[in-house]
């Protein structure tokens, strides 16, 4: 999300000279002018030299001439126009970056895992007979993409996740089976796995998931994918995995690609003025902590060219989260709390509540005085990836520009 950030000050600079160039154009008005004054051959002179008559012959002939002229000449772009059209090539790159890396063959797909960080690659046979799926986040991912489990993960949470992106709880489905109630590998019947002999196990690095089932799995002769996510650019990467295994790549435009041009237009949208000051944070289970633009929500601010004020804090170990400060905070004093709920929104309210409500710091905060506290839908900013990014950077756009006239309000 840095990079994406990054881009768009690349192209504000490159936006400013364009325009500076179309208005003062290769001559100016100042120098049309004095050729017009002094030169010889202008169509104000040709005139004056027919003595002022109105014959209609002469003046059918300049008006050819003069029409002949205008049809030679290139009516120059909007330099509006050319910076977003830039500004979108450079977007649709960005996030493309780590999908235009998978490779998708006749019969088999080829790609980067959690497990490639010596640039190896995995290739996997396509159209899978048995996938087995255990994070249900990916599990929905897979759906999504057109595949389809014969084991999954239990639990009210994952029901949750099956429900809000699928349609139904998968794990009533007929022929499932439920290989634990929790994402943690260390709650995992690894025998009971291993049993279904499944033809590809899809996993997360996170909650010890890979490191428990890699060694059995490669003794079975079963492959295993570990995925690893952190935005939308991975979203997309893993959507085209998976879509190719599953063997519905028309998928990837109808879906993904959609999705793609959304969040794109989204950004485009952005205003250049007025950029609010953030503080983003996460109330997880446990505790509160405060994203930085390493995080997917953290990250989506900083894209939206808003100041992210966890980014000025001491972070040496380049944390993703951080533990919070209020007298940090109040140094920052936000123009913006935005709360990206683990458990949902009433949770969270209850959290900041018990910890904050309090607080004479946290009520000084201007965010809080004017009511600029945003609590964020957990089915569009935490339970991720799925197709719905661009309703997430429509609403985070609303959020920290109420006054901008953006064009996805009127087609709403």
């Amino acid at each position: 999300m840095k990079r994406i950030f990054a881009l768009f000050l690349c192209l504000c600079l490159l936006a400013g000279a364009l325009i500076a160039c179309a208005v003062k154009g290769p001559d100016s008005a100042e120098d049309t002018t004095t050729a017009n004054t002094n030169g010889e051959n202008t169509t104000a002179n040709a005139d004056t030299k027919g003595n002022g008559t109105s014959d209609d012959t002469e003046h059918g002939d300049v008006t050819d001439a003069a029409s002949t002229d205008r049809e030679d000449i290139t009516t120059p772009s909007d330099p509006a126009d050319d910076e977003n059209a830039a500004l979108k090539a450079a977007l649709r790159a960005e996030f493309l970056k780590a999908a235009d890396e998978v490779i998708v063959n006749e019969d088999s797909v080829t790609f980067k895992d959690a497990t490639s960080t010596d640039g190896s690659t995995l290739t996997i046979k396509k159209n899978p007979g048995k996938v087995l799926n255990l994070y249900a986040s990916f599990t929905t991912l897979w759906y999504e993409a057109g595949g389809s489990v014969i084991g999954c993960i239990g639990g009210n949470s994952s029901k949750e996740l099956y429900q809000e992106y699928i349609g139904r709880d998968i794990t009533a489905d007929a022929g499932m089976t439920v290989v634990a109630t929790s994402s943690s590998g260390k709650k995992w019947d690894v025998e009971t796995v291993i049993a279904l002999n499944p033809d590809l196990i899809i996993c997360s690095t996170a909650m010890s998931g890979y490191s428990t089932i890699e060694k059995p799995a490669k003794a079975a002769g079963i492959p295993v994918i570990a995925v690893s996510y952190d935005d939308f650019s991975d979203y997309l990467k893993w959507f085209k995995v998976f879509c190719n295994l599953s063997g519905h790549a028309e998928l990837w435009d109808s879906i993904a690609m959609k999705s793609l041009e959304d969040v794109i237009n989204v950004l485009c949208e952005i205003p250049d003025e007025n950029a609010p000051r953030v503080f983003s944070m996460f109330a997880s289970a446990k505790d509160l902590q405060a994203n930085t633009s390493a995080t997917v929500v953290g990250g989506m601010v900083t894209a939206m060219k808003a100041k992210n004020i966890v980014d000025d804090w001491d972070n040496a170990s380049g944390a993703e989260r951080l533990e919070i400060n209020l007298e940090t905070v109040f140094a920052a004093n936000p123009d913006i709390i935005i709360i990206q709920c683990h458990a949902g929104t009433d949770a969270a309210k209850a959290q900041v509540e018990e910890i904050y409500g309090n607080n004479p710091v946290w009520q000084s905060l201007n965010a809080v005085k004017n009511g600029k506290v945003f609590y964020l839908e957990k089915t569009l900013f935490h339970n991720k990836p799925n197709s719905r990014f661009a309703e997430a950077y429509e609403k985070l756009a609303e959020i920290l520009y109420p006054d901008a006239a953006f064009s996805f309000k009127n087609e709403k």
